[in-house]
């Protein structure tokens, strides 16, 4: 008890905290469909997840140890945001909120939210610096400690990146209809999302 205690508020804390994957919902929120960043934060949890099994089994150690894995999946994690940033912003030029954009299946902006986060070498050094600062071999497997923290940890950021990704909406409903206003939420949207895949290729091993 003593251990969740801890836990949960530092995983709040952390979550809850402005950072490149609140920024990457915001986006979603403000320049696609309806429920658009609620969706982007499920891909991300489920992107959560996965590096939780990879700490799990060992392989986010590799990529911790490997300059190349480090750099090949940095890379494409960059490149990926750029594109989108890029085809947000070509969106822009128009005076509406693109319609589009706003026909995107959810299944499409579940997948960038999924490939956003696992192609962000970043997450999986963040599982390997935090997770382990909770396990106590006095309390049984090390590996079943971590899935428990790690599973704990992606409900707590998916709760909070999708009430980021409500409040996202709700401003976009407030602004909606305002064509001015439109064009900037697109750019917006468009510069935070190149904004991350910039500052993701410029991160030192």
């Amino acid at each position: 008890m003593e251990l969740w205690l801890l836990f949960i508020p530092a995983c709040l804390a952390l979550n809850l905290t402005p950072g490149p994957d609140i920024f990457f919902v915001l986006s979603q929120a403000l320049g696609e469909r309806r429920f658009a960043g609620l969706w982007a934060a499920m891909g991300l949890g489920v992107a959560y997840l996965g590096h939780t099994l990879l700490a799990v089994v060992g392989l986010s150690a590799l990529v911790m140890q490997s300059a190349t894995a480090f750099m090949v999946i940095k890379y494409l994690g960059a490149a990926y945001l750029l594109y989108l940033g890029w085809t947000s912003l070509r969106s822009a030029s128009t005076m509406h909120l693109p319609q589009a954009q706003n026909s995107s299946s959810v299944g499409r902006i579940f997948y960038r939210g999924l490939m956003v986060g696992l192609l962000n070498p970043k997450v999986a050094l963040f599982f390997l610096a935090f997770l382990p600062q909770f396990i106590s071999q006095e309390l049984g497997s090390v590996p079943m400690q971590l899935l428990q923290l790690g599973l704990v940890f992606t409900l707590t950021a998916t709760f909070c990146n999708g009430a980021y990704g409500l409040l996202g909406q709700r401003l976009k409903r407030g602004l909606q209809g305002r064509e001015r206003v439109s064009v900037y939420l697109n750019r917006l949207s468009g510069g935070l999302m190149m904004a991350l895949g910039a500052r993701l290729a410029l991160v030192q091993q």
